[in-house]
């Protein structure tokens, strides 16, 4: 079953790994968040699905990961880019499912395979400077959000996939820096609005909160 055009999925992945590797190698100037121009972070994400998501598969999602880079502009701002990938799968019961072509009667395993490609801004409560242990913030994310969406059904495969533009409030901490390095604890909403047609011959939105463990460079 092939869930993404490997193509596709070599330029995403390298274009984040090297963006990636290029914010971690940033030179820190200062001893404070604020005061490094760059920081780079490698997250691991887990998922819950919500609204039509969870319609479609209720299941939480421990496949996932996002590549994020920020700049800071002062103490208390960033800018940054998300480059990710989120799988959400489950199989069901013995069920009917309706397709264009028909109805059908059966076992099935269903799949979301989710790449979002967002810009994103964070405001950093209090002073970002050194001595700090804590680093809060909040913001939101804005872009696109590549959905495929796919049904094995026995021997057959139904499988539709269209690009959404999204939104994605969030919320974090970065933790205490140690030899370097900084620990970040991430909850982020993911609403791609509607677009396209799926299987079922409409336009949908897959929405799902996603909770990331990350780390990456930090003075």
């Amino acid at each position: 079953m092939t869930l993404f055009p490997r193509s596709m999925a070599a330029r995403v992945l390298c274009a984040s790994s090297i963006l990636s590797l290029s914010l971690l190698a940033s030179p820190a100037r200062a001893q404070g968040l604020g005061d490094k121009p760059y920081m780079g972070s490698f997250f691991y994400n887990t998922a819950a699905p919500a609204g039509y998501t969870n319609d479609f598969i209720n299941a939480f999602s421990w496949l996932g990961f996002t590549f994020e880079g920020d700049r800071f502009f002062s103490p208390n701002v960033s800018t940054g880019i998300v480059i990710g990938w989120q799988e959400i799968y489950d199989q069901t019961g013995f069920q009917q499912y309706d397709f264009p072509q028909g109805a059908a009667t059966g076992t099935s395993y269903r799949h979301l395979m989710i790449v979002p490609i967002l810009v994103k801004g964070r405001y950093w409560t209090g002073e970002t400077h050194q001595g700090r242990d804590l680093h809060p913030f909040f913001g939101a994310a804005i872009g696109t959000y590549y959905v495929r969406q796919t049904i094995d059904f026995g021997i057959y495969t139904a499988e539709e996939s269209n690009w959404h533009f999204g939104l994605a409030p969030e919320a974090g901490v970065v933790l205490g820096r140690v030899r370097g390095t900084a620990w970040t604890l991430l909850a982020r909403y993911n609403y791609p609005f509607k677009s396209g047609n799926y299987i079922n011959g409409e336009s949908r939105s897959f929405p799902y909160w996603s909770f990331g463990v990350g780390i990456g460079a930090a003075p």
